[in-house]
């Protein structure tokens, strides 16, 4: 039996195998779960912590854009390729976007989903 939903919740998140960056509406990264971090090697804990994603992610320009269209617009993305430079390495990163609601529907924020396709993209 699960005794703390919030808790399983969490490890959800903490455990899937592709990137998961959530933002709120003001811009500040909300969470950033490990495989996020690892792909983007950064580290979770240090760029989580109520900073906003220009400056978490100022290396990484396509994903600033992405997140920035995303929280501007509102348009979500199924399925979409951007190429982002890590220590002088492309990486080619599939992702999709969705927006954040809660029960009654109010938006609070969005979230990018990731993965490195790279190894993929050059087959």
């Amino acid at each position: 039996m699960i005794k703390n939903v919030q808790e399983y919740y969490q490890c959800i998140l903490d455990n899937l195998t592709g990137g998961l960056v959530s933002v709120d509406l003001k811009g500040k990264v909300v969470y950033l779960n490990p495989m996020a971090g690892k792909i983007l090697r950064l580290e979770a804990d240090t760029c989580c912590s109520e900073m906003q994603y220009e400056r978490a992610f100022e290396a990484f320009p396509a994903l600033k854009g992405v997140i920035k269209e995303t929280i501007e617009t509102g348009k979500c993305v199924r399925r979409a390729e951007i190429s982002i430079m890590h220590a002088n390495t492309p990486l080619i990163i599939g992702y999709s976007t969705m927006l954040v609601k809660n029960h009654e529907g109010v938006e609070l924020g969005i979230t990018v989903i990731f993965q490195d396709i790279s190894f993929v993209a050059q087959k």
